[in-house]
C-alpha cells in the first residue's frame, strides 16, 4: 500500500479515536460515515484542476486527493502545534470556488501597515514572499473560515515551489508549515499524540 495512505489511515483512527477530546465535543456519527463514503478525485478532474490553474500539483498530495477528495467535516491535518485545532480537507471544487474569492490578487503585507508592521514582516519565515495575499498561493484546507493550509506556488528563493503555508486571519498573518502535504501529515500524527 502506498505508504502516505498508511499515514492518513493512521491519522484517521488517531482522530476518530480521540475525536471528543481533540474537538471538545462529541462527532457526530453522521459525519463520520460521510467521510467514509468519500471518494477519491479521478485524474481527469486533477488534471482539470491543473489546468485551470497552470500548475502542476505535487505527486503526494494527488495521492492524498486520489484517496479522498476533500475530508467533509473531519479533521484531517493537525499540523501546527501552536494552533491546536484541526484543519478540514477542501474537495477540488471547494478549492476551486475559495480561489474565486480569496487569494485572488497579489497584495503585499507592506499595504497593509495597520494590520502587518515591519517587524513583524522581519519575523516572516525566510521560505515566504511578504504577501498576504497573492494568486499563486492554493487554499486546500480549512479551519472555520479562518485558518487555511495552501500550496505556495510563489515561494521565496529559500522556499521550494507547493511548500505548504498558513493564512491566520486576526490577527492576520502567515506561517510556514511545512516542505509538502507528506510533512504535514507526519506532523499531524506527531502533534494528535501529543494533544492526547
Amino acid at each position: 500500500m502506498d505508504t502516505i495512505i498508511e499515514l492518513i489511515k493512521r491519522n484517521e483512527q488517531l482522530f476518530l479515536e480521540n475525536a471528543e477530546e481533540l474537538n471538545d465535543e462529541e462527532v457526530e456519527q453522521e459525519d463520520i460515515d460521510e467521510y467514509f463514503a468519500i471518494q477519491g478525485a479521478t485524474e481527469e478532474q486533477l488534471n482539470a484542476f491543473e489546468q485551470q490553474f497552470q500548475i502542476k500539483l505535487p505527486e503526494d498530495f494527488k495521492r492524498v486527493y486520489r484517496y479522498k477528495n476533500g475530508s467533509g467535516y473531519i479533521s484531517l491535518l493537525w499540523p501546527q502545534e501552536g494552533f491546536y485545532r484541526g484543519y478540514r480537507l477542501l474537495s477540488l471544487q471547494e478549492m476551486t470556488k475559495i480561489k474565486s474569492y480569496f487569494q485572488n490578487e497579489n497584495r503585499r503585507m507592506s499595504e497593509f501597515p495597520d494590520v502587518i508592521d515591519e517587524k513583524q514582516v522581519q519575523q516572516l519565515d525566510k521560505h515566504i514572499q511578504p504577501y498576504l495575499f497573492c494568486e499563486r498561493w492554493f487554499p486546500f484546507a480549512e479551519y472555520a473560515d479562518s485558518l487555511y493550509l495552501m500550496l505556495d506556488y510563489n515561494p521565496s528563493p529559500k522556499g521550494t515551489a507547493a511548500q505548504i503555508i498558513c493564512y491566520v486571519h486576526d490577527p492576520d498573518f502567515i506561517y510556514y508549515i511545512a516542505s509538502d502535504i507528506t510533512e504535514a501529515l507526519k506532523l499531524t500524527e506527531t502533534v494528535i499524540k501529543e494533544l492526547v
